[in-house]
């Protein structure tokens, strides 16, 4: 036994090998020929629909349907984002916050959503521990469903009772009541909720608040990097692991026999690249292996919802719940204090531009995918040069056909008192008549 998850059979560390590579390999399919994308998730997505609905909604329920509906929506605004910045890169400059401000709806949308997820759990906690010492609920769970949830789960080991009979149900229920675990009648999901389904509540929160850098994200710099993807510069360890943790403790929290494929394989598979080898890219991998994950979980319930052999089982152990929602908390807020003197000492708005420009992890990202143009654009909000902040820039001066940094509600060029990109370089904007002191055009 171990402490978040059973020790499983061979088989289970065979199929999460399985998970963890395919969710990877497909998102990098996916980046290098965006049209991929398209092809499987916007258009493979609705021809599936009708599929998933006649065979996975019986077992899965509406909910992971609706996630698999908004999911596709999520893919497909992502790819587009990426392949129309490829091929408008001033629109995509002079438009980034609302680039950014998209993406951040998804995101805090998820999150929420997952915070809301908590909460009820942790009021709803006695209905589930009712549910699962009743046979009559157990039943209902099964009778909803064209394939059993129950049988197979840890607490109908070592039941002598013919399977499925009232005897049985009557004996799984009592192994329920005997560990204190509870069930939910919706989903059939193992649950046990407790005060840390709030502590990772309010980590979710954090999560949303310490979120940065909308106003900066741009698409891969021409000739930069081999394969050109979406960039979100800001989107580094601190807040990436923040992140994580918190996910991963929500869903064990309420989806915990899953989490050894849905969080450990899932959550990996997007942070390994976005630590080796697609630097700055995070919120493609996220977006595309989580569409993996909820269109296979919709599409192969029997295979991936229900007990079965690839299932590892959480230990149901509330220690654990506890530990992994302090740690979450604990980290969030720790961040969330980063994040807050990073605001004051350096006075930068953490939406329109980049609050981590001076980390090692950014300075990376930049080198390998900014050209002279994009790095001036990353500091045109703030004091340093990008030479300053070890950007290396081919030249100490901006380029005079570079990209101009802009929110649209201003009226006046706001952008850093320092030589910087003319407002010309963009003629849509010079057109609007902006205010814009030349003494700092190059």
């Amino acid at each position: 036994m171990g402490f978040l998850w059973e020790v499983g059979s061979g088989w289970v560390y065979f199929f999460w090998f399985v998970v963890f590579a395919l969710q990877m390999l497909v998102a990098e399919i996916n980046r290098r020929w965006v049209w991929t994308a398209f092809a499987m998730w916007t258009v493979g997505g609705v021809l599936v629909t009708p599929y998933v609905i006649v065979h996975g909604v019986p077992m899965v329920g509406w909910f992971p349907f609706g996630k698999f509906v908004i999911m596709i929506a999520t893919a497909t605004m992502t790819a587009f984002l990426l392949a129309w910045g490829k091929r408008n890169p001033v629109r995509a400059h002079r438009y980034a916050i609302w680039l950014g401000i998209a993406l951040w709806i998804g995101l805090a949308v998820n999150i929420m959503e997952a915070n809301i997820r908590d909460i009820t759990i942790f009021f709803q906690a006695d209905s589930y521990l009712s549910c699962a010492a009743d046979p009559r609920c157990l039943q209902g769970i099964d009778a909803g469903r064209p394939v059993s949830m129950i049988a197979g789960l840890p607490e109908t080991r070592g039941i002598a009772a013919p399977q499925f009979s009232d005897a049985w149900y009557r004996a799984v229920a009592a192994a329920f009541a005997q560990k204190g675990i509870g069930i939910d009648p919706a989903t059939g999901f193992r649950t046990i909720g407790g005060y840390w389904n709030l502590l990772s509540a309010a980590a979710g929160l954090l999560n949303i608040i310490t979120i940065t850098g909308l106003g900066k994200i741009f698409v891969s710099s021409p000739n930069k990097a081999k394969v050109r993807g979406l960039i979100w510069a800001d989107m580094v360890w601190p807040w990436v692991i923040a992140y994580d943790l918190w996910n991963h403790a929500f869903l064990y929290n309420s989806l915990a026999d899953y989490t050894w494929y849905c969080t450990l394989a899932l959550l990996l598979a997007c942070t390994v690249p976005a630590f080796t080898w697609a630097k700055g890219q995070w919120i493609w991998f996220r977006c595309f292996t989580l569409m993996f994950w909820i269109a296979a979980n919709n599409i192969l319930p029997g295979l991936l919802v229900r007990p079965s052999i690839m299932t590892n089982y959480a230990t149901m152990n509330p220690t654990a719940n506890i530990v992994c929602s302090w740690i979450a908390f604990l980290f969030n807020l720790w961040l969330f204090g980063y994040w807050l003197r990073r605001i004051v000492r350096f006075r930068r708005n953490p939406l329109t531009n980049c609050l981590f420009l001076d980390l090692g992890a950014v300075r990376t990202i930049v080198r390998q995918h900014a050209d002279d143009r994009d790095k001036y654009f990353l500091t045109d909000m703030v004091a340093p040069t990008p030479a300053e902040l070890g950007f290396e820039p081919d030249s100490p001066v901006p380029p005079r056909d570079g990209y101009v940094g802009w929110m649209p509600w201003w009226k006046k060029d706001r952008r850093w008192p320092k030589a910087r990109v003319p407002l010309s370089a963009d003629r849509k904007l010079a057109e609007k008549g902006i205010v814009s002191d030349p003494q700092w055009d190059v």
